[in-house]
């Protein structure tokens, strides 16, 4: 496939049957990743996590032999994008990003994966399988910096 059909600029990506904003990313075609564009914020039950513009994730890291599954943007890209944001700092945001300051465990992350996925109207199935995935093998890079 010619490159620039992954080419995606400052472009605003979201479910359509999402009750969320959507993020504003651009996919960096050669490192292969997505860069959040505008600060994006996510609030619920009192909850406010702010991921800064500038922050770099690889959106969900589906094998892609099993895209003909589940592929990487029929998780949504908030649910990802807070999920990346939280395990790459091991739970443990910057100051400033989660109001009021408190850490999440990976279970915690992980459910709050699943629940973004939820108000995006993604599929239960595809949520389930997501959830279960990170649950298993999502120790190994949780506190590590991602791929990109």
């Amino acid at each position: 496939m010619h490159e620039g059909a992954y080419h995606l600029d400052r472009a605003t990506v979201a479910l359509p049957a999402s009750g969320l904003p959507a993020p504003v990313v651009s996919y960096l075609t050669r490192a292969r990743c997505w860069r959040l564009e505008r600060p994006y914020t996510y609030a619920e039950d009192g909850l406010r996590i702010t991921v800064p513009a500038g922050f770099h994730f690889d959106l969900a890291s589906v094998p892609r032999p099993f895209w003909w599954l589940i592929a990487p943007f029929e998780l949504s890209v908030a649910a990802p994008l807070l999920h990346d944001f939280l395990y790459r700092y091991a739970g443990r945001p910057p100051a400033g990003s989660v109001e009021p300051p408190r850490s999440f465990s990976r279970e915690e992350a992980d459910r709050l994966f699943r629940r973004v996925m939820e108000r995006e109207g993604v599929p239960g199935w595809r949520r389930a399988a997501a959830f279960w995935a990170v649950r298993a093998f999502g120790g190994r890079v949780f506190g590590r910096a991602g791929p990109c």
